[in-house]
Formats: C-alpha cells, structure tokens, sequence
C-alpha cells in the first residue's frame, strides 16, 4: 500500500495530485471520511492490495504475464501483494511482494481488495511511449552547436550523463553498453544509434552507454558539478568542476542532462533555473549539444516537481535545446514509474538485465522508460546533425 495515501479509493488521486502535497491533502480528505464512512471501511485501509488464495501449491512469479516466461518465485498461500498492474484482459496482475521482488501472476489465484477499475492496463498495443520530433528551430540549433563542437575537437562518437543519483546508476544505460537489451519488434530503428556510440571506447575502455560519469552523483543538486570538491581525484585537475572534467576528459558530442530530484526539498525554482541555465551555458560553450529532463513526480514534493519541469521546459524553449520529456512519460507507469521509496525509478521483475528490454510486456518500469526514451533523444538528435540521412520506415 502506499505509505502516504493508504487507502485504495485514493491513492491514485494523490499520486496525481498537482498544486498541492500530496501528504498533507491526504491527511485533510481522510479526516473528512472519519465522519463519512463506516468503521468497517476504515480499518480495511491496512489491508493488502491482494493475498495469493489458499492452495495446495504455490503461486509462480513470472517475468512477463504469459504461461511461458521465466519463474521469478513461488508465493505461498496467504502472501500480501501490492497490486500496480494489470493486462488489458485483467487475467494478469503486477505485484510487488513484502520482500521487494516484483513480477507477473495470475489473477484468478489472487484475492484483491482493491476495485479493479482503479489498477492501471500495462501490457497494450497502444501503450503512449513517446516518440520525439524536433522542431525545426531546435534541428537549425543543434546543426549550428554540432559544427561549431567539430571545430572545437569534440567526438562525435561520444556523450555524457549528467545529472544525480538516477543518472549515476548502473540501471541507467549501462546494460546497453554491456550488450544486455532487446529492442522488441518496435525499436529496431534504435540498433543504429547504439551502433554509433558504441563503436569506440572512451575512458576505461568503455562506450558512453557504461561510462560511469565524472559529472553524476548521489544526492547531487544542480549546483554540485559546479564545485570543485566533488571533483573525482586523480582524474580531474586541481579545482576543476566535476562539469568541466567529464567535458575535457570525454569530449562528448551530446550531454544527456538531468537535475532536479534533489532539488526540490533543498532549493528553490528561481536557483534551480539558475543552475540549470549556468550547465547549458558551459555545455554549449564547449561544443556539447545539450538534451535537458523533466524529472519524475517525487511524492509528498508534487507542487516542487511541477514547478522544476516548469522550468526545464521553459528554458528548453528559451535555447531552442532538445527536450526530454521524461516526466511526462512516467504518467502512464503503475505508481508514476516510482519504486517504493517514491523517489528513484521503479526497476522490472529482471533487475539491471530487464532494465534495456524494450518488448512491449516490459514497459511499466521506471527504468525502463527512461533508458527507452533516452535512446530515442539520443536517436533524434544524432540524426538531425546528418545531412539527407535516410529514415527507417516507422522510425
């Protein structure tokens, strides 16, 4: 159950919330249902979204909502179970078990106490993955910011990360850059882009996608890769800025950039702008094309999400830079994309190697989404610096 709304009927209300803390509306609207409903009802709010039913084997756990996919676990009888997801069908249910682990399982086999209608369609041929076109203002940009980068010595075949804690994990593009992905049947046009900055290795004779990046960290603000304490000793130079090292020693063609998370309940939206506006400064300066993020709703910190991406949007449009519209695109995810920290992205039922499987029954993950989403900016940016490159059909 969700820790800050825990009764069902409501949860996916403040999960959405917007203008407001989610924490606090929560506490208003459930004193009001003290008077409201009955004590029955009320106590039901402890409850489990679901208990696997009595029987005399146990319930399998699978990695995709088919017959034949991969056994993640056995759940005994009278396991609670957060329900996040169904198929379209409902025969199939999402869960998360009270040891974390996360996967598949049979509906009819489940108790649920929740109202069915209120458990989002995961698996659907319509599912509103993204697909990114820049406007032309944005193309004459890049163009102009890729030529100019060429002059200044930077590597085509290369980009960084820059961002915090959901930037600087190994969910994050890594698997790629291992060889470990799968881009379903609607992402093939996606080889290419991994082709070209995979063809060479950067620093510790990895690609871009494994790099681990001198300019991302844990618990960074947007102001930390402007201070030279942060800095990774023995690589970068006496107080150089984490930002100007990961520049000098990948001189990357594209900067995949996103700060925000930590933002929100340690400063305000006017330094963030700020900040932000001093990395698109310093990443043009330096020949870098860069593609700034929304960030994800962090909850009990709706209003503060909304005012960042706010901002990111605005100056994405003020620079005429390429837009990642992550945020926007964890909407459509079980619990906003969220693991249950409420916090980072949420991770598919196959850890770090599900992370880049992009097959349609894999797209509810946080992470997921946001190394699919990646690629494809990563994708349209490199195209839009290539003169009559042909397009795949659908791509």
């Amino acid at each position: 159950m969700n820790r800050y709304c825990p009764h069902p009927p409501l949860r996916s209300l403040f999960l959405r919330a917007r203008g407001a803390r989610t924490a606090g509306l929560c506490l208003v609207m459930l004193a009001s249902l003290l008077f409201l409903l009955p004590t029955p009802l009320l106590v039901a709010q402890d409850t489990a979204d679901g208990v696997v039913m009595p029987m005399d084997t146990m319930l399998r756990l699978r990695t995709a909502p088919t017959l034949e996919s991969e056994v993640l676990d056995g759940l005994k009888p009278g396991t609670e179970l957060t329900i996040t997801g169904r198929t379209k069908d409902s025969q199939w249910l999402y869960v998360r078990t009270p040891d974390g682990q996360q996967g598949w399982v049979v509906s009819q086999f489940v108790t649920i106490s929740l109202d069915p209608a209120q458990i989002p369609a995961l698996v659907d041929e319509t599912l509103p993955v993204p697909h990114y076109d820049l406007p032309p203002e944005v193309v004459t940009n890049i163009q102009t910011i890729w030529a100019r980068g060429q002059l200044l010595g930077v590597h085509p075949n290369y980009f960084s990360k820059v961002g915090d804690s959901i930037t600087v994990s190994r969910f994050f593009l890594q698997p790629i850059g291992y060889g470990v992905y799968n881009l379903g049947n609607r992402y093939q046009h996606l080889q290419m882009v991994i082709d070209h900055f995979s063809a060479l290795e950067g620093r510790d004779g990895t690609s871009s996608f494994n790099n681990v990046s001198l300019a991302a960290g844990v618990g960074w603000t947007s102001d930390a890769v402007f201070q030279p304490r942060f800095a990774t000793s023995g690589v970068c130079a006496y107080q150089e800025t984490p930002l100007d090292c990961e520049y000098r020693v990948m001189r990357p063609a594209i900067a995949l950039i996103m700060f925000g998370t930590n933002d929100t309940s340690l400063l305000s939206a006017e330094t963030y702008e700020y900040n932000l506006s001093r990395i698109l400064d310093a990443t043009i300066a330096n020949g870098t094309v860069p593609i700034i993020s929304t960030i994800p709703t962090r909850i009990r910190y709706e209003f503060e999400t909304g005012r960042i991406n706010e901002v990111v949007i605005e100056l994405a449009r003020r620079y005429q830079v390429p837009l990642w519209d992550y945020g926007a695109a964890m909407q459509w995810l079980p619990g906003l994309g969220l693991d249950e920290d409420g916090v980072h992205p949420s991770i598919p039922a196959k850890g770090v190697n599900g992370t880049a499987d992009f097959r349609d029954e894999n797209l509810y993950a946080g992470y997921v989404i946001r190394n699919l989403t990646a690629l494809q900016m990563l994708d349209a940016v490199w195209r839009s610096t290539l003169v009559d490159f042909p397009l795949p059909a659908g791509g």
